[in-house]
């Protein structure tokens, strides 16, 4: 056989590699979030935002019917109460059983009065959540407690009403901004190895969460894929240690600038942010260092405050929370949301799906759809529901359950659908 054909050979063998890969179903999990569970919203007649929701909605198989333009004009840094509660009365409609991410294509409205606009759609509008609900109050206060704080998601999704986590996901380009939700895909079920960085700056006002740092990377140390470093570089005025380094999924810091972040290497689904009064206050490069700068180095999500929050560790990410949660199997939106304890005045940036640390893996033998997850219960009973495509109603298949211990292994001969759900049984 000469050269030629053996290169032939080779090639066609990738290309059906590919090509089956590309052929994996999507499979949805009982308080496991997916597409199916988002609601996409953009800003009427503007091109930029809906091109957002748009390519992210292909990318994350979110139903066309569940993403939604919403009337806001121009390109306000706030909306009041009374126009934000107009815009969530007009989204009853779509705030269905299943939705539980909403989703903000736009970098413009950040806030809604003295709350962040993610907090407002996730929590519904209340002073209680603000540290001047009104003008007369001033100086330092913490605010409400975030119901969703440290717990698991499972709880979220029981209240009446239940929590939707919020999230904006935008970019200074469409570009950018595509690239930010192919990271977020990109990330899922990597299982990565990678480095956690807990910084002390010279900043003593903005490291507040140093003891937390400290304590929490005493603890975890390196295992389970990932390395918290704590680093004090108190005695850097102008750089910073955190610089060319490889393989980050965690960065927290305490800066109004913080040096150096393009200099370093990202891993898909990574988190990052700085301690600050204004990370959450818009997209521009003027002021205090924003939150999108991190999306910019090639994170895939960030948090910022969008009004003076003082410098209570109860209104920033907690590692302590946020770090478990993330490997033990939570999307981005569930374990950055649940690590802060008064989240009213921070907004939440990135690619809300994004999963290194599934649980859960999928494979083809033969025609026989394979599924592993330690991800259900197994003192419990579930069905396998099959969807063709998006139009299609969901029906239920054959499918064998096969429990080992904590695993269980679940065979579905013939599957031809383009995605399968687990159901529990009632």
């Amino acid at each position: 056989m000469n050269t030629r054909i053996i290169g032939i050979l080779v090639l066609s063998l990738a290309l059906s590699s590919a090509a089956l890969a590309k052929e994996l179903p999507e499979v949805q999990l009982p308080s496991k979030l997916s597409g199916q569970n988002v609601l996409v919203l953009y800003k009427e007649f503007n091109s930029f935002s809906q091109q957002i929701a748009e390519y992210y909605a292909e990318k994350r198989h979110i139903p066309s019917s569940q993403v939604v333009p919403i009337a806001i004009f121009r390109n306000p840094d706030a909306i009041n109460q009374k126009k934000f509660e107009s815009i969530y009365a007009q989204l009853a409609a779509h705030l269905t059983k299943n939705i539980k991410v909403v989703v903000l294509a736009w970098h413009t409205p950040y806030r809604v009065d003295c709350m962040s606009i993610t907090s407002a759609f996730a929590l519904g509008f209340d002073k209680k959540y603000c540290s001047h609900p009104t003008k007369k109050v001033s100086g330092c206060h913490k605010t409400a407690n975030s119901p969703y704080f440290n717990h698991s998601s499972s709880l979220l999704w029981q209240e009446n009403p239940p929590l939707r986590l919020s999230m904006m996901l935008s970019g200074k380009t469409l570009i950018q901004a595509k690239e930010l939700i192919d990271r977020g895909v990109a990330a899922d079920s990597t299982y990565p190895i990678g480095n956690a960085y807990l910084v002390r700056t010279n900043d003593p006002a903005r490291s507040t969460r140093w003891p937390i740092f400290k304590q929490f990377s005493d603890l975890w140390g390196d295992r389970k894929g990932l390395r918290v470093q704590y680093v004090d570089d108190r005695w850097n005025k102008t750089s910073t240690q955190i610089k060319n380094k490889q393989n980050i999924m965690i960065y927290q810091t305490g800066l109004t600038h913080v040096p150096a972040i393009k200099t370093n290497h990202y891993l898909a689904g990574a988190i990052a942010d700085h301690l600050t009064s204004a990370g959450g206050m818009g997209i521009e490069k003027s002021g205090q260092m924003k939150a999108f700068r991190w999306l910019e180095a090639g994170a895939t999500g960030s948090y910022g405050a969008v009004v003076e929050p003082c410098n209570y560790i109860e209104k920033f990410p907690n590692p302590q929370v946020l770090i478990p949660s993330y490997l033990y199997g939570d999307s981005l939106i569930e374990a950055y949301w649940k690590s802060v304890q008064q989240p009213g005045e921070g907004l939440f940036v990135g690619e809300p799906l994004a999963r290194p640390w599934n649980r859960t893996q999928i494979e083809f033998d033969d025609k026989t759809l394979i599924i592993r997850s330690r991800e259900l219960d197994p003192t419990k009973s579930y069905r396998v529901e099959s969807q063709k495509n998006e139009l299609a109603l969901w029906e239920k298949v054959q499918a064998k359950f096969n429990w080992s211990k904590q695993e269980v292994k679940i065979r579905i001969p013939k599957a031809y659908s383009e995605r399968y759900r687990i159901v529990e049984k009632e």
